[in-house]
């Protein structure tokens, strides 16, 4: 079974982590903005390891 609760918090990351990107970047913090791209990716992957790893 799908822990739901562990990936609704996993995508609530994501939305707040691809806000600051969003801000990062208008304030040409691209240093930062590279940083959030690859946590953003890196829960992207956590989360699809999640959903392929249960049985749906």
């Amino acid at each position: 079974m799908i822990n739901i609760e562990f990936i609704e918090q996993l995508i609530d990351t994501m939305d707040s982590a691809v806000l600051k990107l969003e801000q990062a970047i208008k304030k040409g913090k691209f240093d930062y903005a590279n940083k959030l791209r690859t946590f953003i990716f890196d829960l992207h992957i956590q989360i699809d390891k999640t959903i392929k790893n249960q049985n749906v």
